[in-house]
């Protein structure tokens, strides 16, 4: 039975990316946890401590209205709910139960209520994947929506300049299944050629994935990030692949400027790979 975490505040995103994952995990039998983290440092308590008191309180209403609401709309046999709180940042408390749970994947929306509109993504999410480092991290964007049946295309995007572990492997071939995808595996150009090193990982690939559909593309003297987007865009692939999620790299990939260029916030599903697997 998988364990899926999905972090809420009670938002239409944190909805939004909870029947994302009803669906993308609807065969399957699952233990789905809702954490919600009660940010100490967003009150000011009065002398008796009231105040993060209240807020625990409340966030334990909108957590069994969740919950109920949950059931309403998820008859799946093979699903079940759980409900944590905590009194923490959602990051820290992530890493607090994940030495309690092994969790298969997180799965969050991408925009909580009160971030910023011209975040690219949400503090939360940036902060989740950068100090989470043995789960993989899906992100749903705020406009999109599950649609099954229909044939996908994941794209993973890599230098080659690392091997991939068993589990990162199986793991890409059962969410390629469970997406329907194909898998294109996607590499930006930065030097003349590829080295030895390169070349191995880039043949590995295409034997553990031997029983997949996939292929490889290059593209050439394009800078990564917007390489990763045209070619997206260009294909108009569905979900995006990174095998290294290490500190930093999220803002670098993901910057304001290219936000602006692009006009628009992501509107496919961004799935982040763990860096130490």
């Amino acid at each position: 039975m998988k364990n899926i975490l999905i972090p809420t505040d009670f938002s239409a995103n944190a909805w939004k990316a909870t029947v994302y994952a009803f669906s993308l995990f609807q065969n399957e039998l699952c233990n789905f946890y809702f954490l919600n983290a009660c940010k100490p440092e967003f009150y000011t308590p009065d002398i008796n401590g009231a105040s993060l008191a209240q807020a625990k309180s409340e966030n334990k209403v909108l957590m069994n209205k969740l919950l109920k609401e949950v059931a309403i709309i998820n008859k799946n046999q093979n699903h079940r709910f759980k409900s944590i709180i905590i009194e923490s940042w959602l990051n820290d408390a992530v890493v607090e139960i994940q030495n309690e749970i092994i969790f298969d994947l997180i799965v969050m929306g991408t925009k909580g209520e009160t971030e910023a509109d011209d975040r690219i993504f949400g503090t939360n999410s940036m902060n989740v994947i950068e100090t989470v480092d043995h789960m993989p991290v899906l992100l749903i964007p705020e406009n999109c929506v599950y649609v099954p049946e229909v044939k996908k295309e994941l794209v993973l995007a890599t230098r080659f300049d690392k091997s991939f572990s068993d589990y990162e492997i199986n793991f890409l071939i059962d969410m390629a299944k469970k997406f329907k995808a194909c898998i294109r595996i996607l590499y930006i150009q930065d030097t003349e050629n590829l080295s030895e090193e390169q070349l191995n990982t880039k043949e590995e690939l295409h034997d553990y994935f031997k029983d997949v559909s996939h292929s490889f593309h290059t593209l050439t003297n394009i800078e990564v990030t917007k390489g990763i987007h045209s070619f997206i865009q260009s294909r108009n692939s569905d979900v995006l692949v990174l095998n290294h999620k290490k500190r930093g790299f999220f803002q670098n990939l993901f910057s304001k400027s290219l936000l602006k260029e692009l006009g628009k916030k992501p509107q496919i599903p961004m799935l982040f790979m763990p860096s130490d697997l």
